[in-house]
């Protein structure tokens, strides 16, 4: 027992030879979170490349910066086992995705994209941004 830390939470090693397997994708890949914001950025690119070529070019390339941060930060935060920081990095990415609605908002705003361009990508950002909610909540307070 005394090996357990508090709360019961326990980070393990992988077996070494889960780490040897090359087909074997990395433990944050088969998170439905990860794969959520891989797919969010995937449907951004295509918003940028395809429907967006006649928008000034700072959006765009703010856009795609945004866009392309996200899927970094909840890996990092999936990879680090401290709380509060693993926290700071979701709650980053939340403002990263809050920024690239804000700005896919926008770009319906100015008409220079298309309604159904834009449509799967605002679907996967709210889905993403539910997912990023509950793990940026405080956890709470013990008196």
């Amino acid at each position: 027992m005394s090996e357990t830390p508090r709360f019961g939470v326990r980070f393990t090693q992988p077996p070494a030879n889960e780490e040897s397997d090359p087909q074997k994708p990395a433990r944050h890949d088969r998170l439905e979170i990860y794969q959520l914001a891989l797919a969010f950025t995937s449907h951004v690119h295509a918003v940028i490349e395809i429907a967006a070529e006649f928008e000034r070019y700072f959006l765009r390339d703010q856009l795609d910066r945004k866009s392309a941060i996200i899927p970094q930060l909840v890996a990092q935060g999936l990879a680090t086992a401290d709380m509060a920081a693993r926290r700071a990095l979701y709650v980053r990415a939340r403002q990263a995705l809050t920024d690239c609605a804000a700005i896919l908002d926008m770009l319906l705003e100015r008409r220079t994209v298309k309604p159904s361009a834009v449509e799967p990508a605002r679907a996967l950002a709210l889905e993403l941004l539910d997912k990023l909610l509950e793990l940026t909540a405080p956890p709470p307070r013990i008196w």
